[in-house]
């Protein structure tokens, strides 16, 4: 695939061995639950805690790479990954897995509408990757916004329901975009000569609660892929604002239902399955460890 296709496969190569894939954010109504991958037990699985470390479970069990995935807004439902590409959906214990995406075309999860009842995703199907989304029980199909020039990809519903930003190569090179949830209204809110969203990270978008910001991975100014750090744009594409100034690989992960923090993946890491919390601010970054759960 293209760029934004090579870096999202990457990406999970990436993540295998970091060992953290992806963390979602519970439903603003309730605790910070967070869904995290790692390969910490020999396999890339799904594992749900609280954002404290605490409260372990196991949600996979399977031969490959479980990956991505955020919390319906209820939280009682999980989408994810499942090896050489697929939408999946889960309950938040780890029962009822269902393919919502059947087919050889490549898909990946995105989000959720605001009231659950559908869900964004992308998909290589025509040729290209593009957006797409579905009811959520994985009726009803649809492209939203062709665009068969370019590659589009890692699309998030912002939590009031009115936008989706997406990463697209639609300008020559990896940039976050912004539509209006119908597919309408396209437009840039990065505008850099980089890699804006597109580098390793599968689910490398994050809104903030009250769909103010946006918080992605960028070498705007490190110009190297092993080495992105973290921005944050407002959602009309001002106040762009660097975060974070690490070595390594940084990949925005959650955004507490209260605002006040973010999950990030670092690599390395010692312990490899460890990920931080900040303010959002770049500020306060406080490692996370957390055991593993009793058999």
């Amino acid at each position: 695939m293209r760029r934004i296709r090579i870096a999202l496969v990457l990406a999970s190569l990436a993540l295998l061995t970091a060992a953290v894939g992806s963390i979602a954010a519970a439903p603003a109504t309730g605790p910070w639950r967070i869904a995290l991958t790692t390969d910490r037990q020999g396999d890339s699985d799904i594992y749900a805690m609280d954002a404290d470390g605490t409260h372990v479970r196991k949600l996979t069990r399977t031969p490959g790479y479980d990956g991505f995935g955020p919390f319906s807004p209820d939280g009682r439902k999980l989408l994810f990954y499942r090896n050489q590409g697929g939408v999946w959906v889960m309950n938040a214990n780890g029962s009822g897995k269902r393919d919502l995406t059947p087919g050889p075309a490549h898909n990946s999860p995105g989000g959720w509408s605001q009231d659950g009842r559908r869900i964004v995703f992308s998909s290589n199907r025509d040729g290209n990757g593009e957006i797409y989304v579905m009811n959520a029980d994985g009726s009803r199909q649809r492209k939203l916004a062709p665009s068969p020039s370019s590659n589009e990809d890692t699309p998030v519903w912002s939590p009031n329901g009115a936008t989706i930003a997406f990463v697209t190569d639609r300008d020559g090179n990896p940039e976050v975009y912004a539509m209006d949830a119908d597919g309408g209204n396209a437009r840039n809110l990065t505008r850099g000569p980089r890699n804006d969203g597109g580098v390793p990270g599968g689910h490398g978008l994050l809104w903030s609660p009250d769909s103010r910001r946006i918080v992605f991975a960028s070498t705007r100014d490190t110009h190297d892929e092993d080495n992105p750090e973290l921005y944050v744009v407002n959602a009309d594409g001002s106040g762009l604002r660097r975060l974070t100034r690490l070595p390594g690989l940084e990949i925005p992960l959650s955004w507490s239902p209260d605002g006040r923090r973010i999950a990030v993946s670092r690599s390395p890491s010692k312990p490899r399955w460890a990920f931080w919390t900040m303010n959002p601010d770049g500020g306060g970054m406080r490692k996370v460890t957390w055991m593993l759960p009793p058999r």
